[in-house]
């Protein structure tokens, strides 16, 4: 078996562009909470600020033994009293359990007296099958029975204000009804701004109130109300955040007392993932759009879909690449894949890739659960050794074929709450 040497220098543009535009989020498989003992988690930013203003402090009563009253200064001589110090902001604390949240869960931290504020957050795949500027100007309309989909979440507005800051605030508790708040980079890409509007296939046509940062939506394309979000389709709540006081490790501790026996569960806090979301080992959906593009999709029986063809033209490629032989896969992630094979060869380790356990690069289809699209229909995942590395079983793949695997930018899913250790997908340019 040779390196396709040539393949990685006609593909050498495309990475740069690729690299270019990333944000650097090198080996986020690895980030986690020294208390959470369970692997990295499955369901595809930085950090929440905390949630809350520090308390008033209390006043009344005498004050402890050996100090002095208030208004009493070091002589004796009486003055202005000093401030007091302000008591610490609650420390924020994410919660989720694989294929949607445990309701148990949700019931211990509303009931625990350490817990002081709490966001139950919907999330699941909305189509957009229009988008028209404030005057009815069309920005986006696939042709009919088209769609585009969005990764969206529902939630209360005024809680989930509470684990965010400054403007973001403001507009995530104003958000009403009808509304919808974009993500940063999800306007941008929409070419929508307050006041626009998106029609959602079987669902409402929402307004944009407001656009704001990424991480105050946890990385996800749009945001609506509870109740809006039912009328679209979002029903199943994906993950928890609470404002809490006192120790992490007793709090999760609890947390984990109320799930039913051998429930995985993941807890994250602020930056031990690049967002505070469900499915935190991999990319947000919206940043796999920013990096390989978006396309139209038009949903069939199962988890398949046609896809716009348009989009496959322009993004998808067929190659052969060290070991394994022909696949296709989007351009821009060529360079990588063929780097990591490469190496795999040069280290003598090719024997560690079963070319037979090879299970695809590019699948236009939702993940087996169906509440996201999968990340193989951008051509930006591979299945590799997939035969003795079954979903939902314990790896067996060699670390070593992991490690150079990471080394260019991929992660791979030994340690998600559903292992998939077969699976090995993009998350970062190359960081040899």
């Amino acid at each position: 078996m040779r390196r396709v040497g040539a393949l990685v220098a006609v593909a050498a543009a495309a990475l740069a562009g690729l690299v270019g535009g990333a944000v650097a989020m090198t080996r986020i498989q690895d980030a986690g909470s020294s208390s959470d003992t369970t692997p990295v988690a499955q369901d595809a930013g930085a950090q929440e600020p905390r949630a809350q203003e520090p308390a008033a402090p209390t006043s009344g009563g005498p004050g402890p033994i050996g100090t002095r009253p208030p208004g009493v200064g070091a002589t004796g001589a009486t003055g202005p009293a000093p401030e007091p110090d302000p008591a610490p902001a609650p420390a924020v604390l994410l919660a989720w359990t694989p294929q949607g949240l445990d309701p148990g869960l949700v019931a211990t931290a509303t009931g625990d007296p350490h817990v002081s504020a709490i966001s139950v957050v919907r999330g699941g795949t909305v189509d957009l099958v229009a988008s028209r500027r404030a005057g009815g100007a069309v920005v986006d309309a696939p042709g009919a029975g088209w769609a585009i989909p969005l990764d969206a979440i529902a939630v209360d507005p005024e809680a989930h204000a509470r684990f965010t800051s400054g403007s973001d605030r403001a507009a995530v508790a104003g958000l009403r009804p009808g509304q919808a708040v974009l993500g940063d980079t999800s306007a941008e890409i929409r070419r929508l701004g307050p006041g626009d509007s998106i029609e959602l296939a079987g669902g409402p046509t929402v307004t944009v109130g407001s656009v704001v940062a990424d991480t105050a939506i946890g990385g996800a394309e749009l945001a609506l109300d509870t109740a809006t979000g039912e009328h679209a389709g979002l029903t199943t709540d994906r993950y928890l955040l609470l404002a809490y006081g006192g120790d992490r490790s007793a709090l999760e501790q609890r947390l984990t007392a109320a799930l039913p026996p051998g429930r995985a569960v993941r807890f994250r806090g602020p930056g031990e993932a690049p967002f505070l979301r469900n499915g935190d080992a991999v990319l947000p959906q919206v940043l796999i759009k920013q990096r390989f593009g978006e396309f139209a999709y038009r949903r069939g029986p199962g988890d398949e879909f046609e896809q716009d063809p348009a989009w496959q033209a322009a993004s998808l490629v067929t190659v052969d690449l060290p070991i394994i032989g022909r696949a296709r896969c989007h351009q821009a992630v060529v360079p990588a894949l063929a780097g990591a094979l490469g190496e795999v060869v040069d280290a003598n380790l090719a024997a560690l890739i079963d070319p037979e356990g090879f299970a695809g690069c590019w699948n236009a289809r939702t993940t087996r659960a169906g509440s996201a699209v999968s990340r193989h229909a951008w051509g930006v995942a591979i299945d590799l050794n997939f035969g003795a590395n079954p979903t939902g079983l314990a790896s067996v793949q060699d670390p070593r074929l992991v490690a150079i695997f990471a080394r260019w930018g991929f992660t791979e899913g030994s340690g998600w709450l559903v292992p998939d250790a077969g699976h090995f997908e993009f998350v970062s340019p190359p960081h040899r």
